[in-house]
């Protein structure tokens, strides 16, 4: 049987038969075909928790998810939650991609259902501020200093549709409004969610109306930060909040089409580079 000999810097290191290496090579094949099947399934658990499209379509006027993960499970989410009179809903950047983030954003939805269900708070500055703390508590309190932090950018709002009223807090996200036609963008706030801070934390309700036809469009950085176009820069904010005032008065269905039609066409034939979250909803 033929010997081969594996050198590192040309010094041999383990020899080998063929029937041997061909069997490592099975193993390893073996081995990688099961950490993807179980990807593949922690991917579907991930989609079963996500609240169907449906769902938004039935407490809105209408809405619409454009989800698109860069690997199988994503580190960004969409979330909703309804509570008496009050629907909450978010969209959420967890730190990273694929299985970390993911895990991440997991805690975050469980814990925004608790704080809301069980604790009895509805202000949104106030939630988040508490979700910052838990989730700081949950990931990083016996993480030692220059260790990844773990947190999310998340985007946090809370309409009641009978009184006509919403409110509002960005956690390093913004929220968009078109309202005929003009659009709105009520700024990020500067501090996210779980990530440690040597100060103190600031996290602002801001309040409005909603007025019939309001539409509302929640976001991720993964949509406006792909790479793309005839010179292989960054779709940007800017093109993004032209493209949204350019669908105004297009009914959601055709308004997803044409954001995923656009995205698509950026991107060509460059690699995905993060996650895609964007759900809007109409009054």
């Amino acid at each position: 049987m033929e010997t081969l000999i594996l050198q590192e810097d040309g010094v041999s290191t383990v020899e080998y038969t063929q029937n041997e290496l061909l069997q490592r090579i099975a193993f390893l094949e073996e081995k990688s075909a099961e950490m993807q099947e179980s990807i593949r399934y922690a991917g579907s658990l991930q989609h079963s928790i996500l609240p169907n499209q449906r769902v938004l379509q039935n407490i809105f006027n209408d809405a619409f998810v454009l989800f698109q993960p860069k690997d199988v499970v994503s580190g960004d989410f969409y979330w909703t939650f309804q509570h008496n009179d009050d629907v909450y809903f978010a969209v959420g950047d967890c730190t990273g991609h694929g299985v970390p983030g993911a895990l991440v954003n997991i805690a975050g939805t469980t814990l925004l259902r608790q704080i809301i269900r069980l604790d009895g708070v509805s202000d949104p500055a106030l939630i988040m501020r508490i979700l910052d703390h838990e989730l700081v508590s949950l990931f990083n309190d016996n993480l030692t200093e220059g260790t990844q932090k773990d947190g999310m950018d998340i985007v946090f709002c809370k309409f009641n549709l009978r009184k006509k009223t919403g409110s509002f807090c960005g956690a390093g996200r913004p929220l968009i409004l078109v309202r005929d036609g003009e659009l709105v963008e009520f700024k990020k706030g500067a501090d996210a969610i779980g990530y440690s801070s040597d100060g103190e934390k600031n996290f602002e309700t801001i309040h409005f109306s909603l007025v019939e036809g309001d539409q509302f469009y929640l976001f991720t950085d993964g949509y406006t930060d792909q790479f793309g176009g005839d010179n292989v820069k960054k779709f940007n904010r800017k093109r993004f909040r032209n493209l949204l005032q350019s669908l105004d008065g297009f009914a959601f269905d055709k308004q997803k089409k044409e954001l995923e039609l656009s995205f698509n066409n950026w991107k060509g034939n460059q690699e995905q580079i993060d996650d895609v979250c964007l759900i809007g909803v109409r009054i």
